[in-house]
């Protein structure tokens, strides 16, 4: 067979690599299908912050969030949170699973309840990729 490996520009591969994966793990109990969770907050049309995750599995993951720096410090980040965290309590989720930077927003994290349970060396250079969770049970 001849294959050929090549760089993906606008084509759906991330549908056709979750179909391939929801494939293959549903033989194993646990087939692959996240549900997403996108929350907005606009002023005046404009979105000033935003979420974007899914859940899986009875799983929470936050995969961006953020908040426009002129917004900052207004609570916003943390009502995202809360809210995506309500949702993933309504889909029988037990606990929600976040990676952040050290030059970001570990201390964010920390005071919302949740607890590092590892990092990611040098990424990037002289810095941490941490990863968080916190148990919606509790």
């Amino acid at each position: 067979m001849n294959y050929q490996i090549s760089e993906a520009h606008g084509e759906p591969v991330e549908t056709a690599v979750a179909a391939l994966l929801s494939e293959s793990s549903r033989s194993t109990g646990f087939p692959y299908a996240p549900e997403p969770v996108k929350l907005k907050i606009e002023e005046v049309g404009q979105i000033i912050a935003g979420l974007v995750g899914f859940t899986l599995w009875e799983w929470l993951y936050i995969e961006t969030l953020a908040v426009d720096v002129n917004h900052r410090g207004q609570g916003l980040g943390r009502q995202l949170v809360l809210e995506a965290e309500h949702i993933a309590r309504a889909r029988n989720c037990h606990a929600v699973w976040v990676d952040t930077f050290s030059f970001q927003a570990p201390e964010f994290y920390s005071r919302l309840g949740y607890t590092p349970f590892g990092t990611l060396p040098d990424f990037p250079a002289d810095q941490q990729r941490i990863f968080f969770r916190k148990s919606l049970t509790e």
